[in-house]
């Protein structure tokens, strides 16, 4: 039997033919099997995990060949000329026996499916065959060295030790380790103890004593290394593993500095892996050892959560690697500062680096020392300020062992050219004005007419702005909505909102200094008929908020509000079948301003009912003027009362006397003036003040607006000496005067006015009262 098997090992798989196996030796490989349990892998030992790079931990040398790639080891070339023969790959493909007394030391019974690696001849010339390993750095203390062998006719095995040379070959050195196999050599394994080395080597185990006509052979298996080496790789645990750094930075300008903020180097992170190196930057969530972390830095901080890490082998080459931000447009010249954790092993200089976009610039860079880590880091740059990216970049490390760098929880805390010094700065161009609606009990027909732009200073808009101390008190204080105009600035209402869209052309804003409440309302809506929705832009900045609010008719009880968030707005109205008005309601715990712009109402609700006039021509319906302002401004001086109007003086002028035919006024060079003024009122249309009047000698008449906005932004001059005339009066207006005036020009130096009656009426000229 075994002259069968040796004559299949000479003709199939020990015949040094470069070839191998090929179609011809069917028959001998059948009998290996068959007395074996054995089938040869053809070219399974080509490819190996073997390098010229030592290895980083003891384990990278075991093998058990059933993943032949991974196993740093390979035979020796020929060109070396220190063997003849090469070991194969063979597999275990039965449970047939290994012959316990002809093939030793290793286990006879062997699990289907192992593999191993043979090698042998049938030749009375000596044979050898060398399987060597990766290289060893060097070796701190005394290695263990196990591994499984079959041995049959005398063949031998030994385990070698070798050097590199320069011209690509090997010396072997004078340390022979001794391989035992203990007192048995049966069904056991075996192990050579390898002496410490300060300089490196590799492991080689030798087939030799293969010197027989009738054949003899060597089986290897199941290769295990176990020694303390230099530290050469560093040791990051066993179930370190790393992803690439994939971000969202691809070199566009940040908008804020909180931008280059990078705690877990995610998606969301503006800061990338970037230069020539083959090793880049990459992403890791694993816990790192504590002895690293205290080897490191002298502590057992580490980073938290997901950081950054680059592992740098041992040679490698400059340039390496860096970690870069995407552009800062502009910054401003006041404080500014770059914090992140960082651990480092030893001899690793890390720089920090302000660099201009386009190279022309002197480069800023600081040097951070290695004592500091792992507290944060702080670095400010004094000179960069427009077009600039910073990069954390290696600038010395020892090629002789790996090193590694970590960064984690960056941040980055500058002024922006486009950040707001304030809540309330959203651009150089940006004013308010006051708001020239006002709730004047206008009927509302239609959803149509809820819809406003604000342009004109929402002139046309059926809102008015009041604000309250408390919500739920009924007292009014003046509105603290307002009209702006932009052009804004982008940039700072971006910072400010978090939006990227602007208001175009004019727009409502509440600005809170100290905090508050204030609501936008509409006039008063009837009912609802059918689905009723309010859209709206909306911009918040500061602590400011926004709620859609229902409001009853009469009081400022809130009956429903619903929370706005900054963007498009669109809130559906409840059905609801008595009076209310539509609310917009700002408030703020502190600094902060509400945007609100494009108001646009859809669906349908009740129309309001609108006053007919009888007449002999058909009149268009119109709004008709608050019946109480119109006992406040009319007057026709019966029983020689002047109503509500206010006669009293004022420096310099002269007194209006009053009678049942009316007010009379005599000016004279000493007291040019005479004024009559109405009591404060609130109109809710436009109106007409009718009046009859006469002058004599040099006297003129003004009547003259104090509007809600403006003190007396207008005066008319009433053209004539006697007759009847009448002002338009606007819902902004709050006060009227009728002014005598002397002629500046006058000759005589005296003028009268008489003023015999006042009627309001609205403009077709039908009384209000």
């Amino acid at each position: 039997m075994l002259s069968n098997l040796v004559g299949a090992i000479v003709f199939c798989a020990f015949l040094q033919v470069s070839s191998g196996c090929m179609p011809g030796y069917e028959d001998e490989r059948d009998r290996l099997r068959e007395h074996l349990g054995i089938e040869w892998i053809p070219h399974g030992l080509d490819k190996s995990g073997i390098t010229d790079r030592p290895i980083r931990r003891s384990s990278d040398l075991n093998c058990d060949f059933d993943d032949p790639i991974k196993c740093k080891w390979k035979n020796l070339s020929p060109q070396n000329q220190m063997d003849s023969l090469e070991f194969h790959l063979f597999e275990k493909v039965d449970w047939t026996e290994f012959p316990a007394l002809q093939i030793q030391p290793g286990p006879s019974k062997v699990s289907q499916g192992n593999r191993m690696i043979f090698t042998g001849d049938k030749k009375r010339q000596e044979q050898t065959a060398i399987f060597y390993s990766s290289p060893i750095g060097c070796q701190n203390s005394t290695g263990n060295f196990t591994f499984t062998y079959w041995a049959y006719n005398n063949a031998r095995v030994e385990i070698l030790l070798y050097e590199d040379q320069p011209n690509g070959r090997f010396k072997e050195l004078y340390e022979k380790p001794y391989v035992d196999c203990g007192t048995i050599n049966l069904n056991t394994d075996c192990h050579a103890e390898i002496p410490p080395r300060d300089t490196p080597f590799r492991i080689a185990i030798r087939a030799y004593d293969m010197a027989s006509k009738e054949g003899s052979f060597v089986m290897v298996d199941n290769i295990i290394y176990t020694a303390d080496l230099c530290k050469i790789g560093v040791d990051l645990g066993e179930n370190f593993v790393t992803q690439p750094l994939l971000t969202s930075a691809i070199g566009k300008d940040i908008q804020l500095a909180s931008h280059l903020d990078c705690a877990d180097f995610n998606e969301k992170c503006r800061w990338r892996s970037g230069g020539q190196a083959n090793k880049m930057w990459r992403r890791s969530t694993s816990s790192l050892p504590r002895d690293f972390l205290f080897n490191t830095t002298g502590s057992y901080i580490g980073p938290s959560g997901p950081y950054a890490v680059l592992y740098i082998d041992q040679d490698t080459k400059a340039p390496l690697d860096i970690l870069k931000s995407d552009p800062i447009p502009c910054q401003s010249q006041t404080e500014n500062k770059l914090t992140f954790k960082w651990w480092a092993t030893r001899d690793v200089r890390l720089d920090v680096c302000a660099v201009e976009i386009d190279g022309r610039g002197e480069e800023e860079c600081h040097r951070l020392p290695s004592e500091t880590s792992p507290a944060p880091a702080e670095v400010a740059f004094r000179r960069a300020a427009n077009n600039f990216m910073i990069q954390i970049r290696v600038t010395h490390f020892n090629p002789d062992f790996d090193s590694v760098v970590i960064i984690d929880d960056m941040t980055y805390r500058a002024t922006l050219c486009s950040d707001p010094l304030s809540v309330f700065d959203i651009g150089e161009h940006f004013v308010s004005t006051p708001m020239l609606s006002i709730l004047l009990h206008r009927h509302v027909n239609s959803a149509k007419e809820l819809s406003c732009d604000f342009s004109k200073r929402a002139a046309d808009c059926v809102w008015g702005s009041t604000e309250y101390n408390n919500v739920e008190d009924s007292e009014l204080l003046p509105g603290a909505w307002q009209v702006g105009h932009g052009p804004l600035n982008e940039e700072k209402l971006y910072s400010l909102s978090g939006q990227v869209t602007v208001p175009e052309g004019e727009f409502a804003i509440a600005k809170f200094e100290t905090g508050g409440s204030s609501l936008l309302l509409s006039e008063v809506i009837r009912c609802v008929l059918d689905d009723v929705s309010i859209s709206f832009n909306m911009w918040t900045t500061g602590t400011a908020s926004l709620q859609v609010c229902l409001v009853e008719e009469s009081s400022p009880s809130l009956l429903d509000c619903q929370p706005a968030t900054s963007g498009p707005v669109v809130v559906d109205l409840p059905a609801i079948s008595k009076p209310f008005r539509i609310a917009l309601r700002a408030n703020a715990e502190d600094q902060g301003m509400v945007i609100v712009d494009d108001i646009d109402v859809q669906g349908s609700i009740c129309p309001a009912i609108a006053r007919q006039f009888a007449s002999k021509h058909f009149s268009p319906a119109v709004d008709q003027p608050d019946p109480n302002v119109c006992r406040l401004l009319s007057c026709d001086f019966s029983g020689g009362h002047a109503c509500l109007y206010a006669k009293e003086t004022i420096p310099g002028s002269a007194p209006f006397r009053i009678s049942t035919s009316g007010a009379f006024a005599k000016m004279t060079r000493g007291r040019p003036l005479a004024v009559l003024e109405s009591v404060p009122f609130r109109l809710n249309t436009i109106s007409r003040l009718h009046f009859n009047y006469k002058t004599k000698g040099d006297a003129l008449l003004y009547v003259c607006n104090d509007s809600a906005k403006k003190e007396l932004e207008t005066c008319f001059k009433v053209e004539g000496n006697d007759g009847d005339d009448y002002i338009e009066l606007l819902p902004s207006d709050t006060k009227v005067y009728l002014i005598g005036r002397l002629n500046e020009e006058s000759s005589t130096g005296r003028g009268s006015l008489k003023i015999t009656r006042l009627n309001l009426t609205d403009t077709i000229d039908e009384p209000a009262c």
